[in-house]
């Protein structure tokens, strides 16, 4: 064969994807729009760092994009008793460093969670249920909950796994900097640039999918503006969160493809149940206050009837967004039919700081970051317009995620805007972490940013929690909402639409629960 067909035919091998095709070979480009904060898979449990930790480290229990559950590390789970699951473990799977996975990183894994100092907000409440791990053999492990947790599956898919040999001398810099940074995941930790971007590689040990990409480059890119900017360039090849603004623009431009499904999370106002209250709630001449007002059921019913969700649905978030009186979508498990969207009424409003003994309102700070959530920004400002008609003068202070998560750890807010996702795809979820009584001990409250304490609305969650029927677990996580509904402790605005924008050629499956992930990724056929 002549020098020159080799040539030809290896090069129609590669055009007509017989031999090695590009798309093999390809690198990947990822904007994020939150910020990253850690390497560490234990430290912050938000979506960002999730984001991030899905590509280099493994879950038990794994979920789709519909957020539906699927087989992970763990190839089955199964009680074996009301209060003992049992899970068999995928055979084969080695870390990036070439060592075997056992059930004994898993164990370890559980242990360490839980506690990790200095985290924000971390991973205790996911892991709450696990009393014991036993470790079977090699493959098999078995978990004792001490009492029925029927959500036990679902809340393990959050906790990403790391290695005895690893991370028992490994601290949270260590993970940062790359040295611990060894997962069993679909790619391999290279670099870390803080505050810019993670560099990875592909895992061709890897146990699932062989994938497309074979570096993949998560950018942190918190201005919406230049994110767009950067996925019409050419400069990344996917970037999430889109602003609602452009969406319309963008599904006509040739260049790019956007992606969309209903999302699980709901954007809330977090209020302060502490007493004494946070030093931004003042009277009207900035003076302290003898008690804290949103201690007081009538102002925290005044302040959510201030606002015209439908309004903040329709015209900030221009229709990418569902107004709510919860924090599920209607057909979901557990979603409460009684609860419906607050009306907005500033003169019942008014009438009801009245009452509360406030006729002339108070003044207060509203917190939110500027880089977090699709115009979060945006939406605390016009809170903060409704509740100035009502009489409470509202001011708004805006911050960086990184800066905002900590502070708003502290219980320094006198209101905070928040957002939280529901991936289990259930009610108790928030329940038991953003309004059970913060009890870190108990995994309970982690998130908990007011500190409202409520012992019956605790006593519905743990019961809830431990009803191995769906129908009867169902009935008390509704009996829940409907608790939370009538105390306010915390306000619901709105859910979000989920949006990704990719570059020409490039497909991706949306997730429900936000994750921007290379794995479901593809190059268009």
């Amino acid at each position: 064969m002549s020098a020159s067909l080799k040539t030809w035919l290896a090069a129609t091998l590669l055009t007509t994807g017989l031999g090695l095709a590009p798309a093999q070979a390809a690198p990947l480009r990822i904007a994020i729009g939150g910020a990253f904060t850690s390497i560490d898979p234990h430290f912050y449990n938000a979506t960002p760092n999730h984001s991030v930790a899905m590509h280099v480290f493994d879950r038990l229990v794994d979920r789709a994009p519909d957020v539906s559950l699927k087989p992970g590390l763990a190839l089955s789970w199964t009680p074996v008793s009301d209060t003992v699951w049992e899970f068999k473990l995928r055979p084969g799977v080695t870390w990036h460093d070439g060592k075997p996975f056992t059930a004994d990183d898993v164990a370890f894994t559980y242990q360490r969670a839980r506690n990790v100092p200095n985290s924000p907000g971390g991973f205790g409440g996911f892991l709450r249920a696990v009393k014991t791990v036993e470790v079977v053999d090699p493959l098999t492990l078995r978990i004792d909950t001490g009492e029925p947790a029927p959500n036990l599956p679902r809340e393990l898919a959050f906790v990403p796994i790391i290695s005895r040999h690893v991370g028992e001398s490994a601290t949270t810099e260590d993970y940062n900097s790359g040295k611990a940074a060894i997962g069993t995941g679909p790619y391999k930790f290279v670099s870390q640039t803080p505050g810019d971007r993670v560099e990875l590689v592909r895992n061709d040990a890897w146990w699932g999918p062989k994938q497309d990409w074979d570096k993949v480059t998560l950018r942190m890119i918190t201005n919406s503006g230049a994110r767009v900017a950067a996925v019409l360039a050419g400069d990344v090849d996917i970037i999430d969160t889109p602003p609602v603004g452009d969406l319309e623009k963008l599904k006509a431009d040739p260049r790019v493809t956007v992606s969309t499904t209903e999302g699980l999370r709901v954007i809330y106002l977090a209020l302060n149940s502490l007493e004494p209250g946070a030093a931004t709630i003042t009277d009207n001449d900035g003076k302290p206050l003898p008690k804290n007002p949103l201690l007081d059921l009538k102002v925290r019913q005044a302040l959510s009837i201030a606002i015209n969700r439908d309004g903040l649905a329709d015209r900030i978030m221009q229709k990418t967004a569902r107004p709510t009186g919860q924090w599920l979508p209607a057909g979901t498990y557990s979603y409460a039919k009684s609860v419906t969207v607050p009306a907005n009424d500033p003169n019942k409003a008014k009438a009801l700081l009245k009452e509360a003994g406030f006729p002339d309102g108070f003044k207060i700070t509203l917190f939110t970051p500027n880089d977090r959530y699709p115009n979060d920004a945006a939406t605390a400002q016009a809170v903060a317009q409704m509740w100035t008609r009502i009489g409470v003068k509202t001011a708004v202070e805006t911050l960086p995620w990184s800066a905002y998560a900590t502070r708003g750890g502290k219980q320094e807010f006198g209101a905070g805007l928040w957002g939280w996702g529901s991936p289990t795809g259930e009610a108790g979820y928030l329940l038991s972490n953003v309004l059970a009584s913060n009890n870190p001990s108990k995994g309970l409250g982690v998130f908990n940013y007011g500190r409202y304490a409520n012992p019956a609305l605790d006593t519905q969650i743990v019961q809830a929690l431990a009803t191995i029927d769906d129908g009867k677990r169902e009935q008390l996580l509704v009996g829940a909402v409907e608790t939370a509904a009538r105390e306010v402790p915390i306000i619901p605005l709105f859910i979000l639409d989920n949006a990704w924008v990719t570059r020409k050629g490039i497909v991706i499956d949306p997730r429900r629960d936000e994750r921007t992930l290379a794995v479901d990724a593809r190059q268009a056929q």
